[in-house]
């Protein structure tokens, strides 16, 4: 699993469960609020219905006009006045008039009062469930502690209402019609029941559920997206650098080293990478030169041939503006061109005389035997075609495989010059060694039939350009015109 899957995995939940547990607690409030506020408006609307109410007992009750509509109420007989006029006039109490008051309220669709009683005489007041259970509570408890009411949130014909009842208290001027029920003073005998309709309230909190819904999505998919960015560009984007430049690492490509400006951990982490792969190249190397220096050591007219050989391929190289991965292929080609001959016999290696014809081939085999020795190495895969044609020539006249021109591998090419010039300035047990110049004007002339006429110019002005390799051979700087 990825490092970005594993993020995901982990985050989005995360901060999905965080923001709708912050979500739902807004929600939960705002609903609370919501009820809150619709239970403050029932109190207030009942208070101003009890007092309406006892303003109509303290003055014993209103008379109202006959109008359509209007008729005597069939619980007060003989309450019908009529004027001078001839018109007529129907007595209500409190009780009619709260009735009437929520006729007029619930026809506008705002809410309804319901009068209810454990003692009816109107058949219309008998209670609710609720309304009993809320009596017979009230009746228990007295006026003074439960005189805040109750509420509940319940259906009535499939909808959804609010219902506040508080209690009311027995008064004198109830005791008018009411006496004969056995009411005392101070006492509960009924209560008010307001009703109102949520069914508005329940879609606009299910709107504003819907709202925040979208919002925490959109929220968790902002920060999600912020993080991931964050992270990207922090972490994942990082990781993948040093990942592609452990993986060049691994393919024994050496010259891509990491290169990060984060200025934390992975900095570091990229910096001690880079060391440490350095350190394994100069180790590694290390070690095929002390392999090559004992090659070297068998025969003491060859000692220090391997290192020379190196760096003139590597200037060559340099001057033909190559470098990374090509650079160290040569270098590591050059350190190792000669590791065949360790499997050459001291007779032959330490022969002072002419070679036979036979001595020749064995001797010509190191080419084939160094092969053989670091084919099956990754890591020197890349040394591999130099120490196998550094003996062929451009003319095709050379071995082992005798090719020509550009079948030549560059690499090869450019050891063939450094492999010669070197071996002709060395001094042989058979031979005094050539100057540079005359060793330089030998090249020369085998330039285009021996070598690679390019590699012939860059090594001449490498020669030229490069004081550290002319101090070391102790030559004048001029090589050949």
């Amino acid at each position: 699993m990825s490092l970005r899957l594993k993020f995901i995995l982990t985050m989005a939940p995360l901060i999905s469960l965080i923001v709708g547990l912050l979500f739902f607690g807004i929600y939960q409030q705002s609903r609370q609020a919501i009820l809150k506020q619709v239970d403050v408006q029932a109190i207030s609307l009942l208070q101003q219905v009890i007092i309406t109410r006892a303003w109509i007992a303290d003055h014993g009750g209103i008379f109202v006009k006959e109008r359509p509509g209007i008729v005597a109420n069939p619980f007060l007989p003989k309450t019908v006045i009529e004027d001078r006029q001839g018109k007529n006039y129907f007595f209500r109490n409190p009780a009619m008039v709260t009735r009437e008051m929520s006729h007029y309220a619930e026809e506008k669709g705002l809410y309804k009062f319901r009068l209810t009683s454990l003692k009816l005489k109107n058949p219309a007041n008998k209670p609710t469930p609720f309304e009993r259970q809320a009596l017979i509570r009230f009746q228990e408890q007295g006026f003074v502690k439960s005189r805040q009411g109750l509420s509940e949130q319940s259906f009535q014909d499939g909808e959804p209402i609010y219902q506040r009842i508080v209690p009311l208290e027995v008064k004198l001027s109830c005791l008018e019609c009411h006496g004969d029920q056995g009411y005392e003073m101070g006492e509960v005998r009924g209560a008010l029941n307001m009703i109102i309709p949520m069914t508005e309230t329940i879609e606009s909190l299910q709107r504003n559920k819907t709202i925040l819904v979208w919002a925490a999505l959109a929220i968790v998919g902002v920060v999600i997206s912020a993080l991931y960015f964050l992270v990207h560009r922090l972490v994942l984007r990082p990781v993948k650098h040093l990942h592609r430049v452990a993986e060049r690492y691994t393919a024994c490509e050496y010259s891509d080293q990491a290169s990060l400006a984060t200025g934390d951990e992975l900095q570091d982490l990229g910096m001690a990478l880079n060391e440490m792969t350095e350190r394994l190249q100069r180790g590694y190397k290390g070690a095929l030169r002390s392999l090559t220096a004992a090659v070297d050591a068998r025969d003491p007219y060859t000692k220090g041939h391997t290192d020379r050989v190196s760096r003139y391929a590597v200037a060559i190289a340099c001057e033909l503006g190559f470098d990374g991965k090509i650079l160290d292929d040569i270098e590591l080609a050059a350190i190792l061109h000669d590791v065949g001959k360790i499997g050459i016999s001291d007779e032959i290696l330490k022969k002072c005389d002419t070679l036979t014809s036979s001595e020749r081939q064995a001797m010509d085999a190191h080419v084939s035997k160094g092969g053989a020795i670091i084919r099956e190495s990754d890591f020197l895969k890349g040394a591999l075609p130099g120490v196998l044609h550094h003996h062929e020539r451009f003319d095709g006249c050379g071995y082992p495989n005798g090719l020509h021109g550009e079948e030549l591998p560059v690499v090869a090419r450019i050891l063939a010059v450094a492999d010669t010039f070197d071996a002709m300035t060395s001094d042989r047990p058979y031979r005094q060694g050539l100057t540079t110049k005359e060793a330089a004007d030998e090249i020369i002339r085998n330039k285009g039939s021996q070598f690679d006429p390019m590699v012939v110019e860059a090594f001449l002005r490498a020669w030229q350009n490069n004081f550290q390799i002319r101090r070391e051979m102790g030559e004048n700087d001029t090589l050949a015109k």
